[in-house]
């Protein structure tokens, strides 16, 4: 039961962080595909926070993957704590109405699915160069356990 008042808690701040109505999604989209050169500055309302590290590591492997490539955020369930982190580079026309796009001033999106806004909303996304551990980092407040390689959590 516990579980079910902290994920209505979180859902109450993501709701009333980004203002969210199922229209709205749809709507901002489509007017930050039209103001495309214009991409803001200040990340502090974003869903997700990405370090300049990671950030560094995500211009590679869109270098490689080539123009229009965005980085593309979710969770699926499985993993060693119950939830996974899902991550992958995705395509202009890949990305749907109901996606929650937010535009870095790098030049990339961050899409996010609408069920997965709940479990990232906070998350800090890091990347280490490190041999052992190293990789992308995941710092997600919502999760009350993790498991030691860090790519799954529980809430």
């Amino acid at each position: 039961m516990r579980h079910i008042w902290a994920a209505a808690a979180v859902l109450a701040a993501v709701t009333t962080a980004l203002s969210f109505r199922p229209t709205s999604v749809a709507r901002r989209r489509t007017r930050r595909a039209s103001t495309e050169t214009a991409a803001p500055t200040d990340t502090s309302s974003y869903v997700i926070t990405i370090t300049p590290e990671a950030q560094d590591h995500i211009a590679k492997l869109r270098a490689a993957e080539g123009p229009g490539t965005h980085l593309r955020m979710g969770v699926k369930a499985g993993g060693c704590s119950g939830m996974s982190y899902a991550m992958d580079l995705c395509k202009e026309d890949d990305i749907t109405e109901q996606d929650h796009v937010e535009e870095w001033p790098e030049g990339f999106k961050v899409v996010i699915d609408p069920k997965s806004m709940l479990y990232l909303f906070g998350l800090e996304l890091g990347y280490s160069n490190e041999l052992i551990g190293g990789g992308f980092q995941f710092k997600n407040p919502n999760a009350e356990t993790s498991c030691g390689c860090g790519t799954s959590f529980g809430i």
